[in-house]
Parts: C-alpha cells; sequence; structure tokens
C-alpha cells in the first residue's frame, strides 16, 4: 500500500518491510494464516501508542489531539482478550489495531487484527456523564468479540447470518459489560436495546423475521438479539451457554464447506439442556413472543428496623407475534423475576445496589406477592433487569 510521505497507511496482516519511492511511504502486509476477503486500507497522520498483553501486540492509532479515551480502548482490548478468550478460546492473531479515521461516518468496523473506529463514536466521545453507558467500552469490546464471530466462525449467506456476527459479537460485549460494570448497570443499556428493538418492528416495511431468520434486519439481529441472549444466558447458565458456543466455534472454526447456518447454531445451543429448556431456545430463535408485565400498584408496612413487607400488584400477559404484527394471547404461567434496589436503577451515577432479586410464578392477569424485603429497599420491580421482551418496560418499575 503507498501513501502520502507523512502519512502512515495500514491494512490487515503484518507489516514486513516499509520504504520511501519517488515522495510516496509503501508499506508491505502480510497475513500468516487464512482469512476472510473482507479488509480495510486506512491512512494518516498518526499518533501511535502500543502495549503488550498475553503476548498479543496492541496498538491504536489517532488524531494526536483526540488522546482523552485512548485508555479506554486499551481497557476494553485487554479485558476482551482475557474473557473471550476464556469463554470461547484462543484468539488468532499475534497483533491488534485499532485505527481512527475522520467522523463522516459514525461506525467501527471489524477486520482481521484490525478495526477502523470513526472519532465520532469513540475518540471525541465524551464520558464524563456518570449516568452514561460506556459507549467507548462497549463498542471496542463488541468490535474485538468479531475476531472470533466472524472472523473465526463465519456465516452461511442465507437468512440468519447475521445472527452468527453480529447477535454473538452483542452477547460477548455484553457479558463483558456486565462482567466489569454489574447486573444492575446493564439493565440500563438492554433497555434501550429492547426499546430499539420495538420501534424498529414498529416500522417494518415488510415482515418480521423471527430472530434465527433475521434477514438484514438490524433491530432484530443487534437490539434483540442483545435481550434474547442474555435471557437465554440467565435461563440456563453462563457456564452451560459459553460452553456451548465454544464447541460452536470449534466445530466451524476457519471453517467453509459448509458455512454454518443459524439451524448450526440452535443444535449446539441445546446440547445438555433439558426438554424444558430446549423448548426455550425454540421459542427465542424460532417465534415471535411478547410480555406485558405491569406494575399496578405497590405498598409497604415496616416489620422490623431492617425489614418491610412489600406487596405488589401486577399485571402480566404474554402474546405470540405474526411477521405482519398480529397478535394473539398465549396462557403464561412462568417464573419472572422480581428485584429491589437501594436507588434508582436508571441514574448509573448512583450505583444502585440489587437488594432482592428472586423468581416468582406468575400467569395471565392479575397477581399479588407479598415479599419481604431489607427496609432500605427503595425501587422495586418485575422483571427489572431486562431480561424478557416487554412491550412497556417503563410502567414495570416503581418507587417504594
Amino acid at each position: 500500500v503507498s501513501t502520502d510521505a507523512d502519512q502512515h497507511a495500514l491494512t490487515p496482516g503484518y507489516l514486513q518491510r516499509e520504504w520511501q519511492e519517488q515522495g510516496r511511504r509503501y508499506f508491505h502486509y502480510k497475513m500468516d494464516q487464512p482469512m476472510m476477503n473482507f479488509y480495510a486500507l486506512v491512512s494518516g497522520r498518526y499518533q501511535v501508542e502500543k502495549q503488550q498483553h498475553q503476548g498479543v501486540a496492541l496498538e491504536v492509532y489517532y488524531h494526536p489531539s483526540h488522546y482523552w479515551n485512548v485508555t479506554r480502548m486499551f481497557d476494553s482490548m485487554r479485558d476482551s482478550l482475557d474473557m473471550y478468550q476464556q469463554w470461547f478460546g484462543p484468539y488468532q492473531h499475534r497483533q491488534m489495531r485499532v485505527l481512527e479515521f475522520p467522523g463522516y461516518r459514525t461506525f467501527a468496523q471489524s477486520y482481521a487484527n484490525t478495526v477502523p473506529y470513526s472519532e465520532k463514536i469513540g475518540f471525541t466521545s465524551d464520558l464524563r456523564d456518570p449516568e452514561d453507558i460506556d459507549i467507548v467500552y462497549y463498542v471496542t469490546a463488541h468490535e474485538m468479540a468479531h475476531q472470533w464471530w466472524g472472523h473465526q466462525v463465519g456465516a452461511a449467506d442465507v437468512q440468519g447470518s447475521q445472527v452468527i456476527s453480529e447477535s454473538l459479537s452483542q452477547y460477548a460485549a455484553l457479558r463483558l459489560l456486565e462482567h466489569k460494570y454489574g447486573e444492575a448497570k446493564l439493565r440500563k443499556f438492554l433497555k434501550r436495546e429492547l426499546d430499539s428493538y420495538l420501534r424498529g418492528r414498529s416500522a417494518e416495511q415488510l415482515e418480521e423475521m423471527p430472530f434465527m431468520r433475521a434477514e438484514n434486519q438490524q433491530y432484530i439481529h443487534y437490539n434483540k438479539g442483545s435481550v434474547v441472549m442474555m435471557a437465554l444466558k440467565d435461563a440456563i447458565g453462563a457456564k452451560r451457554l459459553d460452553e456451548n458456543l465454544r464447541n460452536f466455534l470449534q466445530e466451524f472454526r476457519f471453517k467453509q464447506t459448509p458455512y454454518p447456518t443459524t439451524l448450526d447454531l440452535v443444535r449446539h445451543l441445546k446440547q445438555g439442556l433439558n426438554a424444558e429448556q430446549q423448548a426455550l431456545v425454540d421459542e427465542l430463535f424460532g417465534t415471535i413472543r411478547l410480555y406485558d408485565l405491569r406494575l399496578l400498584d405497590v405498598s409497604k408496612k415496616p416489620l422490623s428496623a431492617d425489614k418491610v413487607e412489600v406487596t405488589l400488584q401486577i399485571e402480566a400477559r404474554k402474546l405470540e407475534a405474526d411477521g405482519k404484527g398480529v397478535e394473539r394471547e398465549l396462557v403464561l404461567d412462568e417464573a419472572l423475576e422480581i428485584g429491589a434496589f437501594d436507588a434508582d436503577p436508571e441514574d448509573l451515577s448512583n450505583n444502585a445496589k440489587v437488594l432482592y432479586l428472586q423468581k416468582h410464578r406468575l400467569q395471565s392477569g392479575k397477581n399479588t406477592l407479598v415479599l419481604e424485603l431489607p427496609a432500605n429497599a427503595v425501587y422495586v420491580g418485575v422483571d427489572p433487569l431486562v431480561k424478557k421482551v416487554d412491550r412497556d418496560s417503563g410502567d414495570n418499575m416503581r418507587k417504594l
């Protein structure tokens, strides 16, 4: 790759040599193993920071005055390497680079060992507001996850292909956010994802596909995918889910004949599950199911200096929709989470602690629950950590 004499050109692979010729600067890159025919050419006058972690050379190339979030990117890259290798398997390269590009576009894109990253969603993002989601840490983690989901495991060019690359990368990034910031803080991100899915399906022009058949529908494979994968983790446990994903990756790692589909993914996800859990996988991946959960009223009375009795009135419904949005009500009879917090979990700045989180069986219609909670409980709700695709998660929580 050649570029202006004062610029640095980058593309996936490892630098073999660099030279000057006729006023141009040349770079020769070569990859040491097979990779997707999918790459970028990036050139700029860069400041460069480098670190070593677990034998991997981590590098960030950035505009010299856009240094604010470079440390956060390195934090996310290191944490991603640590946890993704533990959860899914080894990283395939000896290098990982993040490259800033101007804010004419607002995306990041993961190529083999190389991630071009818009200044507007990372390098110049203002992270000082404690109520905001750590978008730089999350986006970096998502693009790192593509080195496994997308670059180690591809997908056949059929319905559901982006579930394998995007939904599984979303899951990995969300697990990393949960590992770093805790489950309560993940709630705000999942609520945003749920709302984006609901807005997306309301604007669908053709037909909403079930999750495993998403067809270039970002609101499904990104936004719904976040809620579905975290709901599955909650139902079967992180250990089982990660083991099944690791086995899926091992079967199809760098495999092209054939590429996997979501049928293969579902086959692996069901391994080691009981009949009820397998039915849940089929429901999450193969149908369009919605919940309508509402906390209608809540009251409390003191029991002692450190305990209160709280009575909740909850209305619960479950529905199934077809691709055109036509709904029919189903019989609801399942265990759903009830939670209590010492502060408003919507406000990330207050570090709300989960004081109570237990599943209680709810049925279609109105339900009454009487709970004994710590006296310092301030907020209480049904499905408080957004594990269900609820049509309006805003009416699930109330202040005591």
